[in-house]
């Protein structure tokens, strides 16, 4: 499931979320996210991504947005991220993990990165930070 020749930042959901909140932050990630596709990175995530995204905008849904501008919101936090399934290899790599402070959902996300060969991780979870340092994925943002 490696992908080949191809410099790639995993994003977690955290970071997609914040395309589409004003959340502290916000503009250090979209800069970093701009000066990153300038290099040529791909950046991908889980499904499980694209799950916790579109729950947070039903935990906060304002009742007046339509269907039509919640999907815009959806698909606007997804842009330009390639979404990668889970599968047997990822769940075998996310129960491996030995890290006590790693949540299971974390530790799918870190299983992901790593079965796609990502070389950077940007997050802005404190737990999954450390994770990364522990296996070796810079991370690109703190």
């Amino acid at each position: 499931m490696k992908m080949a020749a191809r410099r790639i930042c995993y994003l977690d959901s955290n970071v997609l979320i914040s395309r589409i909140t004003p959340e502290r932050n916000s503009d250090s990630i979209a800069h970093y996210l701009h000066q990153a596709s300038i290099q040529e990175f791909t950046f991908l995530t889980s499904v499980l991504a694209a799950l916790e995204v579109n729950r947070f905008l039903h935990r906060t849904n304002n009742p007046a947005m339509t269907p039509s501008q919640f999907h815009k919101h959806e698909a606007d936090a997804l842009a330009g991220t390639e979404l990668v399934r889970l599968n047997t290899q990822v769940l075998k790599r996310a129960s491996a993990f030995p890290f006590p402070h790693l949540g299971s959902l974390d530790s799918i996300h870190l299983g992901t990165a790593q079965a796609i060969g990502a070389s950077h991780f940007l997050t802005r979870d404190r737990q999954l930070l450390r994770a990364c340092d522990e296996v070796g994925i810079k991370t690109t943002f703190s």
